[in-house]
C-alpha cells in the first residue's frame, strides 16, 4: 500500500509473513500502554478540576475549559514529539489529503462533540446513567469497525467485547439519587457520546490508510482544539477562565495531565491502526483500572467492593479479546510499519 509520503521513504520493513503476528501483539502492547496514560491523564486532570480556579467555575464550565487547554497543551507534546522523530514535514502534506479531511471530522466529533454530548448527559441523566452508558464505546466501535471496515471478530473477541463494557458498567454505575426531570434528553445526550467516540476510532482506522499514525494523532488532537478555542469556549463563555487557568498554577498540573494524554492518544492510535477498534478499544478500556491504582498511589483513595469487582470483569473481558485475536493476519489491512526502519 502506498502512502502519503511514499513507499521509498517507509522502507522495505520486515516480509509480509513476518507481519501478522508481529502486529497482533505490538498492537495489543500499544493499546494496554493507551490506557495506561489514559488513566493517568484521568486522575492527574482530576487534580486540577478540584483546585482553583476551575473547582470554583459552573459545573458545566470548568470541564469543557479544562479539555480545551488540554487538548492544546496534548497538541503542543505531539507537535514536539513528532518533530524530535523527524515526521514534523509530514503534518500539513497528511492535512491537505482526503484522509486528513476525514481525520479532522474525527477529531470534532469524537472531542467537542461527544466531550459535550458526556457532559450534558451527566447533568440532565445524572452521572450514574451517563458514565455507564458512555462506557459502552468499545461495542459501537466493534460493531462500526466490523460494519464499515469488514474487521473480523472471533466469538471469543465478541465476548470478550461484551464482559470488558459489562465491567466498564460497573465500575462506573452508581444509584441514582432525588428526581431527573430531563432523563431521556440526558440520556439521548450520553447516547451522542458514546457514539461519537466509537466513529471517531473507525474513521481514524479509515484516515490511517493514508496518514501515519502518529501524525494522525497530532491532528486529531490540534483539530480538537482549535474546535474549542474558536467555536466551543466562544459559545459557553469560557474564553475568561480560560485565560485565567493559562495564568495561573493550575495550568502546569494540566500540562502534566496533557503529557499523559498525548501518550495515551499516540498509542491509541497506532493500536488501532495495527489491531483495529474491535480489539483496541477494549484494550484501551482498561484505563479504569490503571486509574484506580494511579489514584490509589497519587491520592489516596481507597477501592470499594463495586470498583474492585468491575476491574476485575473488565480485566477478564479483555483478556478474552487478546486470546479471541485471530491468528492471521488476513484482516489487517495495511502492511506498513508505524517507524520507518531508522526508527524501528
Amino acid at each position: 500500500m502506498t502512502s502519503v509520503v511514499g513507499q521509498t521513504e517507509l522502507g522495505d520493513g520486515p516480509p509480509p509473513s513476518s507481519l501478522p503476528l508481529t502486529y497482533r501483539r505490538s498492537g495489543l502492547a500499544w493499546a494496554l500502554l493507551s490506557g495506561a496514560c489514559w488513566g493517568l491523564d484521568g486522575v492527574i486532570l482530576g487534580v486540577a478540576l478540584a483546585a482553583a480556579p476551575l473547582a470554583s467555575a459552573a459545573a458545566l464550565l470548568a470541564p469543557l475549559v479544562a479539555a480545551a487547554l488540554h487538548d492544546a497543551l496534548a497538541a503542543g507534546w505531539m507537535t514536539a514529539f513528532i518533530t524530535v522523530i523527524g515526521r514534523l514535514r509530514r503534518l500539513p502534506r497528511s492535512l491537505a489529503t482526503k484522509q486528513g479531511l476525514v481525520l479532522c471530522t474525527a477529531a470534532v466529533i469524537g472531542g467537542p462533540v461527544a466531550m459535550s454530548g458526556y457532559l450534558f448527559g451527566i447533568k440532565y441523566a445524572g452521572a450514574a446513567y451517563a458514565l455507564a452508558l458512555s462506557a459502552t464505546y468499545p461495542a459501537v466501535g466493534a460493531l462500526l469497525s466490523r460494519l464499515f471496515l469488514r474487521e473480523h471478530v472471533t466469538r471469543r473477541g465478541w465476548l470478550g467485547i461484551v464482559v470488558t463494557v459489562t465491567g466498564a458498567v460497573i465500575v462506573t454505575y452508581t444509584p441514582p439519587s432525588g428526581g431527573v426531570p430531563h432523563f431521556y434528553l440526558g440520556i439521548a445526550c450520553a447516547a451522542v457520546a458514546t457514539f461519537g467516540w466509537g466513529v471517531e476510532g473507525v474513521l481514524a482506522i479509515h484516515a490511517m490508510k493514508i496518514i501515519e499514525p502518529f501524525i494522525a494523532g497530532t491532528l486529531r488532537m490540534a483539530t480538537s482544539a482549535v474546535a474549542y478555542l474558536v467555536v466551543v469556549l466562544p459559545l459557553v463563555g469560557g474564553l475568561k477562565l480560560f485565560a485565567t487557568v493559562l495564568a495561573g498554577a493550575g495550568f502546569w498540573v494540566v500540562l502534566a495531565a496533557a503529557g499523559a494524554g498525548a501518550a495515551a492518544y499516540l498509542a491509541y492510535y497506532a493500536a488501532n491502526h495495527l489491531v483495529g477498534a474491535s480489539r483496541a478499544m477494549p484494550i484501551n478500556s482498561l484505563y479504569a483500572v490503571w486509574a484506580i491504582v494511579f489514584s490509589v498511589v497519587l491520592t489516596g483513595m481507597h477501592p470499594t467492593l463495586q470498583l474492585v469487582v468491575g476491574v476485575g470483569v473488565t480485566f477478564g473481558g479483555a483478556l478474552l479479546v487478546v486470546s479471541g485475536a485471530p491468528r492471521t493476519g488476513a484482516d489487517l489491512a495495511e502492511n506498513e510499519a508505524i517507524f520507518p526502519p531508522a526508527m524501528r
